[in-house]
């Protein structure tokens, strides 16, 4: 059993192991410029209700990878706190809000600053925080029953798959290594250059290691992901909100688990670099998550085209949603363009009459596809989940959402 952190090196590829460290940097840097085009394209009125969305996608697929399969539909109902009375459905829904809250939290904080160590035990806390007592009992290898504590790293010894754990008393220091090895690096990421490559790289290995560790006696999977998108946006990502990685890990699930149980393998030769564990399988793992970051963020860029997504958003308000009027998507379209527009151009944007015009921004304001923050105050388009699989298609798969695109 482990029981010292030097069991669970390498923490870094370093720059004298080639070709790991060019190959991996290479792609860090392909991510950076996608990332930023990414935020070139959308403007910064409509980022806010993208990240919310994001937040939403983090959580469907988090859960999905968990085995948890909670529709779009189902985690806004949650969000609004309107929970199902079937016991099964009304936990994943539970589950699916305390995601999202966590996120919520998360957002607006420092990784590095705040502390990586406190943010860890502060996002499981809050997460549970928003769990009903009876989902916190957890089953103990001897079968007895235990009540986690929130934001406490486990007390008991565990073994995921193949892979047994860092003794438990020992859980404090491994995670005082974590941090002391990977603050340091998100920090000097504000320098650009290769101290952003190399601290984009060490997103990925922390990840790994994060989960090896397993600090607690559950939700570490969901936590680890949370943590994994604080670390990007540390490093630098302006678009990190406008991605999911969580995405990319679902859609290839089963890799994701395979890559990250081989990273747990043991040095496998001299030649496998200097650490207890194999450096050749982590730089695999490396290699895995970067080319998954860069395949989402391709993706998002390719939906959110402001050609294609008016194409689908004229689409829709004239053909799918024939209850309500064709100058719907004048707005949603203005919106989308400008990022926003005032109330009073509603007119002028429709060609309608004044009150058929206010009426005609009233309900889109009332379905969500379009947001504001007072009731007279400027507008910004949003994302209705009930007609994402129209405007935003593939986002989630097909069948998930109400409305498909033709």
């Amino acid at each position: 059993m482990y029981d010292h952190p030097s069991q669970f090196e390498p923490f870094l590829i370093p720059a004298s192991r080639e070709p790991h460290y060019r190959h991996l940097t290479g792609l860090a840097q392909t991510l950076c410029e996608s990332d930023a085009r990414l935020s070139a394209a959308l403007h910064q009125d409509a980022a806010p209700a993208l990240a919310a969305l994001v937040r939403g996608m983090n959580c469907y697929y988090s859960n999905l990878i968990e085995g948890h399969h909670t529709l779009p539909i189902d985690i806004d109902r949650a969000m609004r706190s309107d929970f199902t009375d079937a016991p099964a459905q009304s936990d994943l829904q539970r589950l699916a809000y305390a995601h999202v809250q966590t996120s919520a939290w998360a957002s607006p904080l420092d990784i590095a600053e705040y502390g990586i160590q406190r943010f860890i035990l502060d996002a499981h806390a809050e997460f549970c925080r928003h769990l009903p007592d009876a989902m916190l009992s957890i089953t103990l290898t001897d079968g007895s029953t235990s009540r986690m504590q929130p934001g406490k790293l486990r007390t008991h010894e565990v073994q995921v798959g193949r892979h047994i754990a860092p003794q438990a008393s020992t859980v404090l220091a491994f995670m005082e290594k974590y941090e002391a090895t990977y603050a340091p690096i998100l920090r000097q990421a504000s320098q650009g250059g290769l101290n952003k490559l190399e601290a984009i790289v060490a997103t990925m290995i922390a990840h790994h290691r994060l989960a090896w560790i397993h600090p607690f006696p559950d939700g570490n999977g969901r936590i680890a992901r949370i943590v994994l998108d604080a670390m990007l946006k540390r490093c630098g990502f302006s678009g990190a909100a406008l991605w999911s990685m969580s995405r990319g890990l679902a859609k290839t699930q089963q890799e994701y688990k395979l890559r990250l149980a081989e990273a747990d393998m043991p040095r496998m030769s001299d030649l496998d670099g200097r650490g207890n564990l194999s450096e050749t399988r982590l730089a695999a793992f490396c290699e895995y998550a970067l080319q998954n970051a860069n395949d989402q963020v391709k993706f998002m860029s390719g939906i959110f085209a402001l050609d294609t997504i008016g194409q689908r958003a004229h689409h829709y308000f004239t053909h799918m949603r024939t209850d309500l009027r064709a100058e719907s998507a004048h707005l949603y379209l203005e919106a989308l363009a400008r990022g926003g527009f005032e109330r009073g151009e509603a007119q002028r944007l429709t060609g309608l009459a004044e009150r058929t015009a206010r009426d005609t921004l009233s309900t889109l304001i009332k379905e969500g596809f379009l947001l504001s923050d007072t009731p007279k105050g400027r507008v910004r388009p949003g994302f209705p989940s009930h007609a994402l699989g129209a405007l935003l298609p593939n986002l989630y798969p097909a069948g998930d959402v109400d409305f498909v695109a033709d």
